[in-house]
Formats: C-alpha cells, sequence, structure tokens
C-alpha cells in the first residue's frame, strides 16, 4: 500500500504514459467532465466500452475528440469505431482497464487542502 503523500506526488506529477502501443494522457478536469457527461461509468455501459471510452478520450488527438463528446450518438460511434480499430479480443481491454483504475486513483489523490485553514501570513 502506498503513502498518501507520494499518491499525491504521483498524482501531481503525473504524465502520458504508452500501455498496449497507446500513448495516453494522464486525467484532467476537463477529460473527466468529459466522461461525466457522457455517462461513461454509468451502468448502461459494459467494461469493454467504459475502458475504451477512456482509452479514446486519453489518446486521441484533442480536435478529433472535441468534434464528437458534445455529442452522445456521435461519441458512441467514435469509441465504437475506436474499439474496432484497436482491440481484436475483449481480453486486450484489461491492461487499459487496469491502468483507468489507477489513473483515478491517482487524480483523487492529487486533490489536497490544507490541515489548517487561515492565512498564509497567520494573521
Amino acid at each position: 500500500m502506498k503513502d498518501d503523500e507520494i499518491l499525491r506526488e504521483e498524482a501531481m506529477t503525473d504524465g502520458p504514459m504508452t500501455i498496449a502501443g497507446l500513448v495516453l494522457r494522464p486525467i484532467t478536469a476537463l477529460s473527466v467532465s468529459w466522461m461525466q457527461r457522457n455517462n461513461i461509468f454509468s451502468d448502461n455501459m459494459d467494461l469493454i466500452w467504459k475502458s475504451a471510452a477512456f482509452a479514446y478520450l486519453h489518446s486521441t488527438p484533442f480536435t478529433e475528440v472535441r468534434a464528437v463528446v458534445n455529442n452522445r450518438a456521435e461519441f458512441t460511434d467514435a469509441v465504437d469505431s475506436w474499439i474496432q480499430k484497436h482491440i481484436v479480443h475483449h481480453n486486450e481491454i484489461s491492461e487499459i482497464t487496469e491502468v483507468m483504475n489507477v489513473a483515478f486513483k491517482r487524480y483523487q489523490s492529487g486533490i489536497s487542502e490544507p490541515a489548517k485553514k487561515g492565512s498564509a501570513t497567520g494573521n
């Protein structure tokens, strides 16, 4: 088990990583917003699609993502096309699923608040 401070440091210094032949950008507030508005983590979608949507959002050029992310049907089609292009067998997505789970844990750990509230000058 990692110490909270180590996790927080990892989250604050997170960078792109290569997994399954893809370069995945780190999770950001914007990508979390995209995932939430497209209900990626709802029970309506299967784990393959959820993991593929995560990989699509974090590996596809921003211009392509921005062209579809605000239209649910177009976004779903883009993720389906991504699956068709990148995933031959469903077991291939497991590595991306693991990275997605670790990335979320790091992102959540990057949120930090001071132990005591008050001004920096002590006034």
